[in-house]
Order: C-alpha cells, then structure tokens, then sequence
C-alpha cells in the first residue's frame, strides 16, 4: 500500500490495528489454554472476549469509512507470537511471567496503534462513528494494562516475599 496522505497512512493503521487484534484474539485463545491457573486462565478468556469485541469495533470503522476490512501483516504482533511459540516449544510448559510478560508487550503495541489511529481521525476531521470506536479500544487497552501491571506487582511482591523465606 503506498501512503502518501494522511488518509492512507489512517487506512494503513487501522489495517494494522486490525491484524493485531486478530492475531492477540488467536494468542490469547491459546494462553487461556495453557494458563498454569484457573485464574489467569480466566483472566485470559476474558479479556479475548474483550479483544473480539475491539475486532468488532474496528470492522464497524472500516464500514463507517465505506472499506472492507482488510488486515495488514504486522511483524509486531506475528513477533510476539512467534516468541511465545519458540518459548512454548523449547522450555515446555508456559510459566505465568512470560505470559504476563507478554501480555503487557501486546497491550503497550495496541495501545500505540489506537494513539495514533486516534490523533489521524482527529487531523482528518473523521466522524464520532469512526472516532467514538477508537476512543473506546484505546481506553479499554489501557484499562488492562493497569490491571496487568497491577498483576505483575502483585506477582513481583510475592517472589520477593517467597525468597525472603528461603
């Protein structure tokens, strides 16, 4: 896709963002299943249901924009998928800190899309139907990487307190 105006650089994004949710929904299907707990088990479920929802979002951009949704590769997401895959293969069983790990690369990347995604409709001038979506992706990713950085504290605190006993 050749970007020459603001318009085609949103276009571009919001294929990317598209790609990226699509790939997270795949990835976090496959972290649920492999979670160590039926807590982060839960955690992951939940929040590829969110994820669904944000791919929902994004297709509804792409109508109120008159395009069909179309997802471009993105080497971000297939690398942190592909980490996850190569961990997975050499080490075994998946152990709740790289997922976590993980987990906040993935939020910290859609968060960075739905930034900039925003700041071009605002530049376009686009409508609140394409704008309003962003809006509530972007608010809805950082909402979870609060709770994932919550998470990993929480975590954090208790291997300290685990190795202080020791």
């Amino acid at each position: 896709m050749n970007v020459e105006t603001l318009e085609d650089l949103f276009g571009y994004q919001l294929q990317h963002a598209y790609y990226v949710e699509r790939t997270h929904v795949e990835l976090l299907d496959e972290m649920a299943t492999d979670a160590p707990s039926d807590d982060l088990a839960d955690r992951f479920a939940t929040h590829r249901e969110e994820t669904a929802r944000q791919v929902e979002r994004l297709e509804d951009v792409f109508a109120a924009l008159g395009r069909r949704p179309h997802a471009s590769r993105a080497r971000s997401a297939d690398g942190l998928a592909d980490s996850r895959h190569l961990r997975d293969d050499a080490a075994g069983e998946p152990t709740v800190p790289d997922d976590l790990e993980l987990g906040l690369l993935a939020e910290r990347l859609e968060i960075r899309c739905y930034e900039t995604l925003v700041r071009l409709a605002g530049r376009l001038a686009y409508a609140d139907d394409v704008v309003e979506p962003l809006e509530t992706n972007l608010a809805e990713e950082r909402e979870t990487l609060q709770a994932l950085e919550a998470l990993e504290a929480e975590l954090s605190i208790g291997e300290a307190m685990a190795l202080e006993e020791a």
